[in-house]
């Protein structure tokens, strides 16, 4: 098993690595939400004309690997899915070049981050697959990368966050147990009797087996010879573990810079703001991954000679286009200043042109 799989321990004693951190459910709709919200974006190969025109190449050669199937394995969807989950739990995601002997790529092939070495000779970067020995150079790999502290390698967020991850962790073991428990505190068993070192084991494998599960709650309690038991009383902190559980969304949230109501913490959401959270998602949240994935794959994929001319594109227009009634205020008042034609206002909503 490779050694990168495995994290150092949190502060609050989970054990924080990235199957781990997948069961906390915050972090896996986290991770979830941004593969596939970004796989499912439509994807465009432009060309920026002389006159600063921008036009749609549907019959370029990377048009079929990137915009439909970028190996024989693979539709795009579970492509591009599969590059943001190792950047949200590596921070890098690796993608394997062919070029038929033109020098054109022919198919992109994802590649384990975990069996990935990067290193550098004479201001070049190699990749080497610790996994079968292959040595690639930069211009047979798209390095994906998130937040670097040295510009060529990315940081995982599950390894930089793993205090604010094993403290959610910590919280969900601690209500497992509670309610493994029977929701309730261990208690105290008093006699006046004097009872032997057997019986009182006896009476504890007994007092074990029939009360302290969960499916034991709200049993009738049973007691012999002389015995009293007390409950030791919960405390408000102990009892508020689930409003702990609400703060560990938050925190994830934050790692992942998602608005909360989008993990499904509605605490302090309302109609008027959720709108406005959602348009943010899209700006700030899903917007630099595309940047992340649109430079490299222009500065990778395109020849010298048509870089700045050729480019790619994500469209994000369906995610911001809003409701109805905002949308048709907007297209009105775009027409009238003559911004837009009414072929483009239904290029927008997906609708053929009329004469």
């Amino acid at each position: 098993i490779d050694s990168k799989w495995f994290y150092a321990n949190s502060s609050s004693g989970a054990v924080v690595n990235k199957t781990t951190a997948l069961g906390f459910t915050p972090v896996f709709n986290a991770v979830r939400l941004l593969s596939e919200s970004i796989s499912q974006i439509p994807l465009q190969v432009c060309e920026k004309e002389s006159d600063g025109d921008i036009q749609i190449l549907n019959d370029h050669p990377l048009s079929r690997i990137l915009t439909q199937n970028p190996n024989s394995q693979q539709t795009k969807v579970s492509f591009f899915s599969k590059i943001i989950v190792d950047l949200c739990l590596d921070g890098n995601s690796y993608v394997f070049i062919e070029r038929n002997g033109a020098g054109v790529p022919v198919d992109l092939y994802c590649m384990n981050p975990d069996h990935i070495e990067m290193s550098m000779n004479e201001n070049d970067f190699f990749y080497k697959n610790t996994h079968d020995g292959k040595v690639y150079s930069s211009n047979e790999v798209l390095h994906f990368k998130t937040l670097s502290t040295n510009g060529y390698l990315g940081v995982s967020p599950i390894q930089e966050c793993k205090n604010a991850i094993g403290w959610g962790l910590a919280v969900e073991t601690y209500g497992n147990t509670f309610f493994r428990n029977g929701a309730k505190l261990s208690g105290v068993l008093s006699t006046d009797r004097q009872m032997s070192e057997l019986s009182i084991e006896r009476l504890k494998t007994s007092f074990q087996e029939q009360y302290a599960n969960l499916n034991d709650a709200n049993k009738t309690l049973i007691l012999e010879e002389g015995l009293k038991f007390q409950q030791v009383s919960i405390s408000n902190e102990q009892a508020q573990f689930l409003a702990s559980r609400d703060m560990a969304i938050q925190e994830i949230a934050r790692v992942y810079n998602i608005p909360p109501h989008m993990l499904k913490d509605l605490s302090k959401s309302s109609f008027n703001n959720i709108e406005q959270q959602s348009a943010e998602f899209v700006r700030y949240t899903i917007q630099p991954y595309l940047s992340i994935l649109e430079s490299e794959m222009n500065m990778k994929l395109f020849k010298q000679n048509e870089q700045g001319k050729l480019f790619t594109h994500f469209d994000v227009n369906g995610l911001l286009r809003g409701s109805p009634n905002d949308r048709a205020n907007f297209y009105e008042k775009m027409i009238s200043i003559g911004a837009m034609t009414v072929n483009e206002v239904r290029q927008r909503e997906n609708m053929n042109k009329v004469d």
